[in-house]
C-alpha cells in the first residue's frame, strides 16, 4: 500500500429510489421515505459523517426531485454536516435559480452548501425538458461558468444558451463560503475527468456507472490533467462512491441480508438507464472481488476492500457510502453507518499506514 494515502472523511448519499423490498414486495409510503431522507443526514452527523449528498432525478421511481429543501431541513437539524447532491442536473436547471437556491441554503447552514453536477443518465430526461441531448456537455460547462460569476460577481451581464440574456444582475442572497460553494462534476470517464481538471473542479467518481477498476484511470487522468493546468496538485480533489453495506457478522451473512436488495435495484437501474440487455455486472461474488459493483461483508471484509479501493486510485478526499437501497429497513442502514464510523473506518486507516510489503 502508498504509505501516503491516508483514510477520508465519509459522506452518506442517498438517490432516493422508492422500490419495493424484494423479499416482501412492501415499500413505504413517499411520505415515510421523505421523512427518511431527513432524519437519514441527522443520523449520518450524529454518527461521525461529514457529508450528506442527495440524488435528484425526474419522472420514474427515484422519487427525490428536489434536494434543496431537504438539505435546508437537515441544515436546521445539524451543525457541522457538509450539504451536498449526487448530483445536481445543471443542464436541466435555470444556473440563476440555481445560484438563488444552493446560496440560501449556505446562509441558513452557516456555509455547509455545496452541490455535485452532473448531465444526468436516464434516456428520454432531455427531451422531457425540450432540450438536444447532444448539447449536454456544452450545457454543463456554461451552467458551471455562469454560475460561478453569479456568485461571485455583482451586476453580471452574460448570454449564452442555457438561458435568455442577462444584463446587470446580482443575485441575493450571496453564499457564506468564499469564494462560493464548491461544484463537484460528476467523473464517469477519462474525459469527464479532463473536463473537470479544466474547469477547476473536483470530481466524484460513482462507482455504479464505472465498475471497480476504471476509478483508477479516471482519477489518475484527473490529477495528471489537473497538474497540467499548472494549479497546485494538492488542490486535486477526487471523491469515491460506493454502494456499501456493513454486516454485524460474516460476509456470507451480509450478502444474504443486503444483496437481493442491491441486485433488484441494479437490475432496475439497468432496465431503465442502460439498455436493458446490458448484462448486469457482478454484484457481489466473494469478499475483497475486484469485479464486485458493491463493497458487502463484516467489519474486516469490508475494510480491506475499501483500503484496496483508496489505495488504487492513489486515495480520496471524501468516501461516499449508499445502503438504503429498494426499501432496505431503515435500522439496518443505521447500524451499517455505525459500524462504518466505529469500527470499518480505523482499520482502513491503519490499513493505509502500513508500509508496503515488498514482493518476495
Amino acid at each position: 500500500m502508498t504509505a501516503t494515502v491516508a483514510a477520508p472523511p465519509l459522506g452518506l448519499t442517498t438517490l432516493g429510489d422508492h422500490l419495493p423490498d424484494p423479499n416482501t414486495g412492501w415499500r413505504p409510503t413517499e411520505p415515510a421515505r421523505f421523512r427518511e431522507f431527513v432524519e437519514l443526514g441527522v443520523t449520518a452527523e450524529e454518527l461521525g459523517f461529514a457529508a450528506f449528498h442527495l440524488g435528484e432525478h425526474h419522472f420514474c421511481d427515484y422519487v427525490l426531485s428536489s434536494p434543496i429543501p431537504i438539505l435546508a431541513a437537515v441544515g436546521e437539524r445539524t451543525r457541522h454536516l457538509r450539504l451536498s447532491t449526487a448530483v445536481s442536473l445543471l443542464p436541466q436547471h435555470d444556473p440563476v435559480l440555481v445560484a438563488e437556491d444552493y446560496a440560501t441554503v449556505d446562509v441558513l447552514s452557516d456555509g455547509r452548501a455545496e452541490l455535485i453536477a452532473g448531465r444526468g443518465v436516464f434516456r428520454g430526461l432531455y427531451d422531457q425538458f425540450g432540450q438536444d441531448p447532444d448539447t449536454s456537455e456544452e450545457l454543463l460547462v456554461e451552467s458551471v461558468s455562469l454560475l460561478r460569476r453569479l456568485w461571485t460577481e455583482t451586476d453580471v451581464t452574460w448570454s449564452g444558451r442555457i438561458r435568455p440574456p442577462l444584463t446587470g444582475v446580482t443575485v441575493t442572497p450571496r453564499p457564506v463560503q468564499a469564494p462560493h460553494p464548491p461544484i463537484v462534476l460528476s467523473a464517469s470517464s477519462p474525459g469527464s475527468a479532463r473536463r473537470a481538471a479544466a474547469l477547476g473542479c473536483p470530481i466524484a467518481i460513482p462507482t455504479i456507472s464505472t465498475g471497480v477498476e476504471l476509478p483508477n484511470e479516471i482519477a489518475r487522468t484527473y490529477r495528471d490533467a489537473w497538474a497540467a493546468t499548472g494549479r497546485d496538485p494538492s488542490a486535486a480533489v477526487v471523491i469515491l462512491h460506493v454502494h456499501c453495506y456493513v454486516g454485524a457478522g460474516t460476509t456470507v451473512e451480509a450478502a444474504d441480508r443486503w444483496m437481493p436488495h442491491q441486485v433488484s435495484y441494479l437490475r432496475w437501474v439497468l432496465d431503465n438507464v442502460r439498455n436493458p440487455s446490458t448484462p448486469m455486472p457482478p454484484a457481489w461474488t466473494s469478499a475483497g472481488t475486484p469485479q464486485s459493483q458493491a463493497v458487502c461483508g463484516s467489519v474486516d471484509d469490508v475494510a480491506a476492500e475499501v483500503a484496496r479501493r483508496l489505495d488504487a486510485i492513489g486515495g480520496a478526499d471524501r468516501l461516499l457510502v449508499q445502503t438504503d437501497q429498494a426499501s432496505f429497513p431503515v435500522a439496518e442502514v443505521y447500524a451499517s453507518m455505525a459500524r462504518l464510523t466505529g469500527q470499518v473506518m480505523p482499520q482502513v486507516a491503519e490499513r493505509l499506514a502500513a508500509p508496503a510489503t515488498a514482493p518476495s
